[in-house]
């Protein structure tokens, strides 16, 4: 049944707003994992700190703020000889940058990014006990959000060689940056609230807006369960397009110094890595679904697929769930995106997987009702004797062709060829296939033309 004028216009709002929600609950589910999982955190802070451009600025950072709270030089001048003490700022300065090159070799070690690691957890903790109002009494002065990377400065300051001294004057508050002031508190907590109820809420209600699509299409819904598929796909390059235009402006924005930009580019690609993975995750989603689509479709390859999988699907579907089972095993072991490594999502997929082949053996009973096994077989083996046949009596052609005639005007066109035993197999197995022929009437058709020739 064709769906009304109105019931169509209402369709297609449903799919425009379901990618629309789409798009904007996987910004949501990313800045949920990302910001509000202080073991994402770390993690994305881990792959910061292994990224050469990104290294080579906090090793530049650290010095900086190693020089800032010890003096260096002073201390050069102390230890040289009187005739040299004026030399001690050129050594300095010559020490500084053999400690950055020093302090980025340093960072590559287990111990430092495990410094590093924790840091940026005890960071993502604070924040997230903020933000969801788990700390204490909000202070203009006591609540910011601080990175505090005063061990790595400690550790630094100690591969120099720097007295001890030296080192235990570093005070508390070297090596601090602010994330995030006392002053953007509600703001964040406010921010936090909302993101994890729509990082929940969002993906179900597009998920039950593709659905009620579907469900109003009527007679049309193979047609909008295809437009569903392409619709997720398209969300998720949408997605892609914007992260990468984002970054771009954020990076131009932040970035006042070419030599910095190589870091700050690198910082965004890494911080979105999950924003990606979940938007993949979507274009993979949305592909099965096109090809169920596509499968179900009135096409040629697609009736000639339903044709040929039909007996398996009727008679034999022990088989063909082992067969699904197979590709889910080997989708898991191959795990191309995340959601593939989880148990919900893979629950998801044996469910819709499951459903779509129920609906695929329905589809086939009603199209193909005769058929069976060794009917599509013999059919099968017909078509590939006719494609060898055909093979070898075109290189017999060629070979026997006689040399062209001189008069084009003379030269008489040939009868077409009469039908061959194999194109008679064939078309018997079509016969059959359809439900024209019954097996006996099949069986001694084909006995009558085996005996009747040679093949080719």
């Amino acid at each position: 049944m064709t769906p009304s004028r109105t019931r169509r216009w209402v369709v297609r709002a449903l799919l425009i707003v379901a990618t629309i929600l789409t798009v904007v609950s996987i910004f949501a589910v990313w800045a949920n994992r990302q910001v509000l999982d202080a073991d994402n955190w770390s993690d994305t802070s881990t792959a910061l700190l292994e990224n050469d451009e990104i290294r080579t600025q906090v090793s530049a950072f650290l010095v900086d703020q190693t020089y800032a709270n010890v003096d260096v030089s002073a201390e050069l001048a102390r230890a040289l000889p009187p005739r040299l003490k004026p030399l001690a700022p050129e050594a300095a300065g010559g020490l500084r940058t053999l400690a950055e090159r020093g302090v980025n070799r340093a960072l590559e070690r287990p111990r430092f990014q495990q410094a590093w690691k924790q840091a940026n957890r005890l960071t993502a903790q604070q924040f997230i006990n903020i933000a969801e109002g788990k700390s204490g009494a909000i202070t203009a002065s006591g609540n910011a959000v601080v990175l505090d990377l005063r061990v790595l400065l400690v550790g630094i300051a100690e591969r120099l060689g720097l007295p001890r001294s030296l080192v235990d004057k570093i005070p508390p508050t070297a090596g601090r940056i602010k994330i995030m002031s006392s002053e953007q508190i509600s703001t964040v907590q406010d921010g936090a609230a909302a993101l994890k109820g729509l990082a929940f809420v969002l993906p179900l209600i597009a998920i039950a807006l593709f659905a009620l699509a579907v469900y109003l299409a009527g007679g049309r819904r193979r047609r909008l369960l295809l437009f569903a598929g392409i619709d997720l796909v398209v969300a998720g390059i949408v997605v892609l397009i914007a992260a990468n235009l984002i970054g771009q402006y954020v990076v131009n924005n932040l970035v006042n110094t070419d030599a910095v930009r190589p870091a700050a580019d690198a910082a965004w690609s890494i911080a979105t890595r999950m924003l990606r993975d979940v938007a993949q995750a979507t274009i993979i989603i949305g592909i099965p679904a096109i090809l169920a689509a596509w499968l179900a479709g009135p096409m040629r390859p697609a009736t000639a697929v339903r044709r040929s999988a039909a007996p398996w699907l009727r008679f034999r579907p022990g088989a063909v769930y082992s067969a699904a089972a197979v590709l889910v095993l080997l989708v898991i072991a191959w795990g191309p995106i995340p959601a593939t490594r989880m148990v919900l999502p893979v629950l998801i997929m044996i469910a819709l997987l499951v459903v779509g082949i129920e609906a695929l053996r329905r589809q086939v009973a009603a199209e193909f009702p005769d058929a069976i096994v060794g009917a599509t077989r013999a059919s099968l083996e017909a078509k590939v004797a006719r494609a060898w046949g055909g093979v070898v009596a075109a290189r017999e052609r060629r070979q026997r062709a006689p040399a062209p005639a001189q008069d084009s005007t003379d030269a008489v066109p040939a009868a077409p060829p009469e039908p061959d035993r194999l194109e008679r197999l064939e078309r018997l197995a079509a016969l059959h296939d359809t439900g024209a022929l019954t097996d006996d009437e099949y069986a001694a058709e084909k006995a009558s033309v085996l005996a009747g020739g040679v093949a080719p």
